[in-house]
């Protein structure tokens, strides 16, 4: 498996950053004192970015005829974000200068600019596992998004992008977990349907493999995603609401499942290599008979096969009874150093209302980040029922978390789950490793 690495951060930072804010988990603990003196009057007293427009880079910002907005590939490959700035441009009278950085350069790009305190950058999207680095660092700022605005997307969503009681990111596209299925390829090997749980994974997919490969996954070159992915439907989690790692228990079955998945040949030779295109491309051709995918792969498949071909259906149930899915939602932040601050707030606040995720499954089939949007009649008449259904269900069931030191956090546990995923390690050992390593490197941080 291969993980995109990503630079580390001066672990220094986190003593004062620990002693300056608190974590998303910690804030929730203290919700009821946030009460009792006001959101603003926490972030006073934690030191990290108030409400206000304030920053080292200097005011608020004017209302600008021209932003510069730092996207998360080219536009070429994202026709939905492309519409909705044409129709952003349109409605304000406010130009947006689009920069297209592939994923895994752009946190680079965005950090060697904010070290350098530059303006050259008014708003971005990615990846929202980024923003607790981001805050910490004073490199983003509160978007002020209205009560109402934040309303549009489910708690676990809010939940993501909200830092000290901040919306620090606009929830924007949805890529998270859809499991599709080819009909065709399940009535050939008379199979009666998709799996429903882990165990009908490896049963039912031995009998697909013999025409093909009975399962795939989009984020197949990526180790960190795949053991999340099984990790949450496993029913676990990363790190607990102290900020400790707790993984390695429900880690054990997730590792278990897809090492189960692969010496039973359920998948395909060669899906360490593959990514989202590859993947995708597979199924599209028929190699694959059942896939959970990150992209707009159902669209795609309405568009190519004949009707009535595609099936979904909800994620197999793990352990504990856990459909979740990892929620890998790319969402709008703004410069805490852009002098252009208002435009890049309703740039990002435009971007993320439903009219703007309703369009984007319009054009390019993400997933809605906003729930009311699968209940809308165009998109009724554009893709099933069931399709919508399902995706609406992986909406609210998503699960993803945030957590200090990211890059590094990330490369402590590719070192040792990659080995055990390709059958060098003992699993157990390798994630019980990673663990300490992790606890370690946050006592060290003062995180812990």
């Amino acid at each position: 498996m291969i993980v995109n690495y990503l630079p580390t951060i001066n672990l220094a930072s986190y003593v004062m950053a620990d002693k300056r804010r608190k974590t998303r988990r910690r804030f929730l603990q203290g919700a009821g004192a946030a009460g009792a003196i006001g959101i603003t009057g926490l972030s006073g007293c934690l030191g990290g970015s108030s409400s206000s427009d304030s920053t080292s880079a200097g005011g608020s910002g004017t209302t600008a005829d021209k932003i510069t907005f730092y996207n998360s590939g080219s536009l070429e490959y994202d026709p939905g974000t492309k519409e909705n700035i044409k129709r952003f441009e349109e409605e304000t009278g406010i130009t947006v200068e689009v920069n297209g950085i592939p994923w895994t350069n752009l946190k680079t790009k965005l950090t060697t600019a904010w070290r350098s305190n530059s303006d050259k950058i008014d708003v971005f999207n990615g990846p929202t596992w980024w923003l607790a680095d981001f805050v910490a660092q004073d490199y983003v700022a509160p978007l002020n998004l209205s009560d109402d605005h934040m309303g549009l997307y489910p708690e676990n969503l809010q939940e993501l992008v909200t830092i000290d009681g901040n919306a620090y990111m606009a929830p924007q596209l949805g890529k998270w977990g859809t499991y599709l299925y080819d009909q065709q390829a399940l009535s050939s090997a008379s199979v009666s349907g998709p799996a429903d749980t882990w165990e009908e994974v490896i049963t039912k997919g031995q009998t697909l493999a013999e025409n093909g490969s009975g399962f795939g996954f989009t984020w197949g070159n990526k180790d960190i995603f795949t053991f999340k992915q099984f990790l949450y439907q496993a029913g676990g989690q990363m790190f607990n609401e102290n900020d400790e790692p707790v993984f390695a228990e429900e880690g054990l079955d997730a590792m278990e499942f897809f090492i189960e998945l692969r010496e039973k040949d359920v998948l395909p030779d060669g899906i360490a290599n593959m990514g989202e295109s590859g993947v995708s491309d597979n199924f599209i051709s028929g190699e694959f008979a059942t896939v959970e995918g990150w992209t707009p792969l159902g669209s795609r498949a309405l568009n190519e096969w004949e009707e009535g071909r595609l099936g979904s259906a909800k994620p197999p149930k793990g352990p504990g009874d856990s459909r979740a899915t990892f929620q890998d939602s790319n969402a709008i932040g703004v410069s805490a150093y852009s002098s252009k601050k208002d435009a890049a707030r309703e740039f990002a606040r435009f971007m993320s209302t439903q009219e703007s995720s309703k369009t984007d499954m319009l054009v390019e089939g993400n997933p809605a980040v906003v729930p009311a949007v699968y209940d809308d009649s165009e998109i009724r008449e554009k893709y099933p029922e069931t399709l919508l259904e399902d995706m609406k269900y992986n909406l609210l069931h998503a699960n993803s978390e945030t957590y200090v030191a990211q890059p590094k956090v990330d490369d402590l546990l590719s070192e040792q789950i990659t080995p055990a995923f390709l059958g060098n390690k003992d699993p157990k050992q390798a994630l019980q490793t990673a663990q300490q390593n992790i606890r370690d490197l946050y006592e060290q941080a003062g995180v812990l």
